[in-house]
């Protein structure tokens, strides 16, 4: 009995240490696309994202698939443009707080285990914690994640958000005359590279 408990966990730390060995440090490229897309009562509107930045580690399993252990991207507010010019983007970073709270950030909060290698992508459910504007929240994104053939990761996906969920006022204009649609989608298309 003796033995086998020896060897048991002989084998559980020789495990242990093979992932150990293949856990990869990656971080953002800054090839991506990111855009914020919403409506109002007049016309609407879209903004990009000109930089993100952000880290993660893989692990490349023996079976050739990978596990997201962590990722982590961060957006500072005033790197995000309208394609109506500075005054929506002041609108924006008002509405954003963006002098008290410059960071919008998310964070994996759940391992995701055996996405198995595709150029085309396989579809992933990311529980993760979005914070904006000071206000964290838990948040779930279908991601379609696929492994290129230079060892690249990329992730894209979209989802549809409250402005309200995380205490922003929906901006207005004009007196109140103009007056922007609570729900904004996002929609990216990132790449993350071995560090």
């Amino acid at each position: 009995m003796k033995n086998i408990i020896i060897l048991s966990l002989t084998m559980l730390l020789a495990a242990g240490l093979t992932v150990h060995a293949q856990t990869t440090s990656y971080v953002f490229s800054p090839n991506h696309e990111f855009e914020i897309k919403g409506t109002s009562n007049v016309h609407d509107w879209e903004e990009s994202v000109e930089k993100i930045n952000g880290y993660g580690s893989f692990v490349i399993n023996p079976n050739g698939s990978i596990s997201i252990l962590s990722v982590v991207f961060k957006v500072e507010c005033k790197d995000i443009k309208s394609t109506h010019g500075s005054i929506m983007d002041s609108k924006t970073y008002d509405a954003l707080k963006a002098e008290k709270n410059p960071l919008i950030t998310y964070k994996l909060l759940s391992q995701i285990n055996n996405v198995m290698p595709s150029t085309t992508g396989n579809t992933v459910i990311a529980k993760g914690q979005l914070t904006i504007a000071g206000v964290t929240k838990p948040i779930d994104l279908q991601v379609k994640v696929a492994v290129k053939a230079d060892g690249s990761i990329s992730f894209e996906g979209t989802k549809t958000i409250k402005m309200t969920d995380f205490d922003i006022s929906p901006p207005t204009a004009f007196m109140g005359a103009m007056k922007v649609g609570d729900e904004v989608v996002l929609s990216f298309k990132t790449v993350m590279q071995k560090n």
